[in-house]
């Protein structure tokens, strides 16, 4: 930025460029460094110009042998005039004490010519090579340097300006004469004060020389600026002074209030933009400068309030700063410990509103404030795990630090529409601008990845870690022997099982523990756990879902911290946490809030194991509750979810209580669809006491959006016999919408008895799925090509469809094959591409199934349940784990999976990768589950992965094709929103009929 105006040639170029340059401001709208200095100083005339800085009002010292070329013309009143109008917006001055203002031409030419004798004395002085210079005293140093200062002009002085910072660093270094030193003049009783003042111009011209010189690429032309600040706020390294200790304390003083002058003007704003621009490609040497130029000034000014916000707001929003640091610097990193900064911070902004209150985030959130505050988020939690002897200290403080800062995100960013938004790879959909450092945002996202580093979470969760149970944990409460007389016994561990799963389970109390109340919630260990899980669950939902996993993933696999929250859970409130998160759905949401956090938290840290535990480890090992843990869970979290729902509290997925309602469905899913493969639950444990069936199906068939919600979400409330007369008074409306009645026939077909499937593919395939759902006769043609005699009145339609169902599902077909083991279920053969048009009859076959379900038609074709959750469209949910799956396809290849899983020795040994070999027609096919799947080996790490891709391989990959053009056909004729109220085994029932033994009690009763 200029400063001054240039001779008269230029004065005109000068005044437009400057005011393009001297409004700095951040993107955001915060302030700059520009932005600190002080009003416009006022215009004189040439007569009146003065030295502001020393107070006085002739030219005196030094420029008393300088003519002042004087002009009474016109001519050059006009210019002054012209001069003074267009320098009205452009002129600034540091402070009131500023730089004359567009001294005459002739002055200036005249400083020019001194200085530049100056200067090639100075370059003449820092070679070694040249000799017998004459070396220049401290005090003409200071003089030529008032002079130059006083004409000078940035884009015209500019070079020169860097060499007089080059010399005065080389001067203060190397000089240990008093005479020469220019630094010296700090004990000189006359030129003292001057001296600091003149120090105090120089450094804010480096300041500001660097906010204009940050878009170079060159770190040459940063050095000698960051140098001179450093060197002139400590008196250390000034070698005149190594032998003036005396004068050190006062020296230090000097240094301290030249830090603190620059910090009013604004110099943290400059280094936090130049670290912000160019942290990546600085050099350790100039970041190190930053750093401790930075710790000075804040030191300097007593870790004041003002200087705490500058770094917050400055420094700590420069993303991955303390990442850079602790990889290119961490001496850096120490020296911030050392400092105490970190306890200064969150003493400051700990208290609730402290962050709004000091401007750390606003009222008005833009874009460029959101991604400012995430950096702030990653960076601190670096620092405190670096310093996490200082955060053990401050827990209670540091979380609510934290969670000011989540809390402002979570407001911002949360509930983002695809639609509107763009993708951040830190906060997923964000309606901002999502490219601005995108590359440090790797780093960033890296950083956020210390909230579940264990010391960190050993930190946040020290209460529920380090408490003692209030119950005696090896008795059975009493609450359990409502379900369980008797403990069962438990499994001992493998030899080769996960370590993680054995400390787990080595962890979890012997005995049930189930709801028992005793902590009152205004126990400080109540309080700050609270707190802790308000973090996390802020966390969880500002990031994208990658991340989420992550952060669940470490939270999940620290030893002991889901099971001592189940613990926590049963003491809080008088009756348990159970209770207490029951009665907060009529609570005031920010008095709710930290309660739900509790239970949110502990909901998805539940689910996310059970998700990744095989069934063995579910049913055997009992990891990480035990069964009848599991059934109170889950008893809860049928009413909490019933409760919500039939109180209104949530209506749809834009209700506030929204995300307690999905954590806990989630859960409750998972848990039902366990039971609903292998029940662990007691008979009836999923239906509804509170409300009759009658009434839900009442509602429901009335449209009512409770009961519909009721039956969308939890259909299991209600009985299977309520729900399949729900599920036929669906098609009953169905056909009343459509209008087909039994009079009204759809379609006429012929088929051949030897040619069944191929003439009803062909007849049938053209029909809309309206007609299909019609009245359909069927013709038998026998083989001499007869019709054979017959009325059909539903019987015939029946016996084609019974028969044409047993080809198309006869292995030998090859359209379907049957799972390994003793049970023989079906599902689509990987080879039925063998077949011509397979997928055409696919579709076929499932408008078939379809239409025989909705003619209630009962067939006898058995399912493999992994091609039921296919059916039923719950392999996309998140709830789906295919390895639970995979035992109702092949039971051996399941164990082998599972072997793989508990492999305690180095996997790699066995020579696998992430590739899938099978025999087709006497061909081995090898095929990658992964791009480059073949050179990617099995490792410990990676293992997991390979499992749960290989059993997805298996169960929907290799028969995706055949899959999706079977439900297509399927969903022609049954809607998808009929079938949700089942489970697989259910839907199975629909299909088949219930496989239950004959009652000759009720053939008895027959007439």
């Amino acid at each position: 930025m200029g400063w001054d105006a240039m001779d008269t040639k230029s004065t005109q170029q000068n005044n437009t460029s400057d005011q393009n340059s001297t409004n700095f401001k951040k993107p955001d709208g915060s302030a700059s460094a520009t932005d600190y200095i002080p009003a416009h100083t006022k215009q004189v005339s040439t007569e009146e110009w003065r030295f502001a800085s020393f107070g006085i009002n002739k030219l005196t010292g030094a420029y008393s042998n300088l003519s002042i070329a004087k002009s009474n013309s016109a001519e050059v009143a006009a210019k002054n005039e012209t001069l003074t109008t267009n320098n009205q917006n452009t002129i600034e001055q540091v402070e009131t004490n500023a730089r004359p203002i567009s001294p005459p031409i002739a002055l200036n030419n005249g400083i020019q010519e001194n200085y530049d004798k100056f200067k090639n004395a100075m370059q003449s002085q820092n070679l070694p090579q040249v000799k017998q210079v004459k070396k220049v005293s401290g005090e003409k140093i200071f003089k030529i340097v008032k002079q130059f200062l006083f004409i000078y002009n940035y884009k015209r002085d500019r070079e020169r300006f860097l060499e007089l910072c080059k010399y005065l660093v080389y001067n203060t270094e190397s000089e240990s004469s008093l005479k020469y030193s220019y630094v010296a003049l700090c004990i000189h009783k006359q030129l003292v004060l001057p001296w600091i003042e003149q120090i105090k111009l120089i450094l804010w011209e480096c300041c500001k020389t660097l906010d204009q010189t940050q878009k170079s690429s060159e770190n040459l032309l940063l050095s000698p600026y960051l140098k001179m600040l450093v060197l002139f706020t400590d008196v250390s390294n000034w070698k005149v002074m190594k032998k003036q200790s005396a004068l050190l304390p006062v020296l230090s003083q000097v240094c301290t209030s030249i830090s603190s002058e620059l910090f009013k003007q604004g110099c943290l704003c400059v280094i936090g933009s130049l670290l912000n621009k160019r942290i990546t490609t600085m050099d350790s040497g100039l970041i190190s400068a930053c750093i401790v130029f930075t710790i000075r000034v804040i030191t300097a000014s007593n870790f004041s309030d003002e200087s705490l916000t500058g770094f917050m707001s400055n420094m700590l929003t420069v993303p991955a700063l303390i990442w850079h640091l602790t990889k290119k610097l961490p001496q850096c990193v120490a020296f911030l410990h050392e400092s105490c900064l970190i306890s200064h911070l969150i003493a400051l902004f700990h208290v609730e509103g402290a962050c709004q209150r000091h401007g750390v985030i606003t009222s008005c959130s833009s874009s460029r404030n959101v991604i400012d505050v995430l950096c702030v988020v990653a960076n601190l939690v670096q620092l405190l795990v670096a310093d996490i002897e200082t955060t053990r200290q401050k827990r209670a403080e540091s979380v609510a630090l934290l969670n000011q800062l989540l809390k402002f995100l979570c407001k911002n960013t949360a509930g983002q529409s695809m639609n509107i938004s763009t993708w951040h790879p830190v906060l997923g959909y964000f309606s901002g601008n999502a490219t601005e450092h995108t590359e440090a945002m790797q780093f960033v996202r890296k950083q956020l990845q210390f909230l579940w580093e264990p010391s960190f979470v050993k930190v946040v969760f020290h209460d529920v870690l380090t408490l003692k149970p209030l119950h005696d944990e090896t008795s059975l409460p009493a609450q359990a022997e409502q379900i369980s007389t008797k403990t069962k016994s438990k499994t001992k561990l493998a030899d080769k099982f996960n370590a993680y799963l054995k400390r787990i389970a080595s962890s979890r109390p012997q005995m049930s523990m189930l709801p028992t109340g005793g902590r009152k919630l205004e126990y400080a260990e109540v309080k700050n756990t609270c707190c802790g899980c308000l973090l996390y669950r802020r966390a969880l939902t500002i990031v994208t879902k990658q991340l989420a996993l992550e952060m669940l993933t470490g939270l999940t696999f620290m030893d002991e911290v889901l099971c001592r929250m189940w613990r926590f859970i049963c003491e809080i409130g008088p009756s348990g946490g159970l209770q207490l998160f029951l009665s907060s759905l009529t609570l005031p949401p920010d008095i709710a809030e930290p309660y739900f956090a509790v239970f949110t938290l502990f909901c998805d840290m539940t689910a996310h194991i059970l998700s990744i535990l095989d069934d063995i480890e579910f049913y055997e090992q009992q990891i990480p509750f035990h069964l009848e843990e599991l059934v109170t869970i889950s008893a809860f979290l049928k009413q909490f979810v019933f409760k919500a729902i039939w109180s209104r509290i949530v209506k749809d997925s834009q209700s506030s209580m929204y995300y307690v309602f999905d954590s806990a469905h989630t859960l409750l899913m998972m848990l039902y669809d366990r039971d609903a493969r292998r029940s662990f639950t007691p008979q009836n444990h999923w239906l509804c006491k509170d409300i009759k069936p009658s009434t839900i199906r009442g509602e429901v068939e009335k449209s009512q959006p409770r009961a519909k919600l009721v039956v969308e979400k939890i259909p299991f409330v209600l009985p299977h016999k309520e729900r399949v007369i729900l599920f036929r008074s669906f098609i009953s409306a169905d056909r009343a919408s459509i209008g087909i009645t039994d009079e009204d026939i759809s379609a006429h077909i012929r088929v051949h008895r030897s040619r069944l499937v191929d003439d009803g593919y062909t007849q049938l395939k053209t029909l809309s799925p309206a007609s299909m759902k019609g009245v359909i006769r069927v013709k038998f043609v026998n083989d001499l090509g007869l019709d054979e005699a017959g009325i059909d009145q539903d019987g015939v339609f029946k016996e084609f469809l019974e028969e044409i169902i047993t080809k198309v599902f006869n292995p030998d077909m090859n359209l379907f094959k049957v799972t390994s083991g003793e049970e023989s279920k079906l599902y689509p053969s990987p080879l039925s591409h063998l077949q011509d048009d397979h997928l055409d009859l696919f579709a076929f076959i499932g408008r078939m199934l379809g239409k025989a379900v909705y003619e209630g038609i009962v067939l006898d074709i058995p399912f493999a349940n992994f091609f039921l959750r296919n059916l039923l469209s719950q392999q996309h949910t998140k709830l789906y784990s295919p390895i639970d799956e995979l035992p109702s396809l092949d039971s051996e290849f399941y164990k082998n999976l599972t072997w793989i899983k508990r492999y305690e020795g180095d996997i790699s040994d066995l020579g696998l990768s992430f590739t899938y070999e099978e025999d087709a027609m006497g061909k081995v096919e090898s095929h990658d589950l992964v791009p480059g799947g073949s050179a990617i080996a099995v490792t410990n790490e990676n293992r997991i992965m390979y499992i749960h891709t290989l059993a997805h391989y298996r169960l929907h990959t290799q028969i995706r094709q055949q899959t999706r053009a079977f439900v297509s056909g399927f969903r022609s004729i049954i809607s998808h929103s009929w079938t949700t109220m089942f489970s697989a085994p259910e839907l199975q029932r629909l299909i088949s009929g219930d496989n239950i033994d004959l009652d000759l009690t009720d053939l008895k009763l027959v007439p």
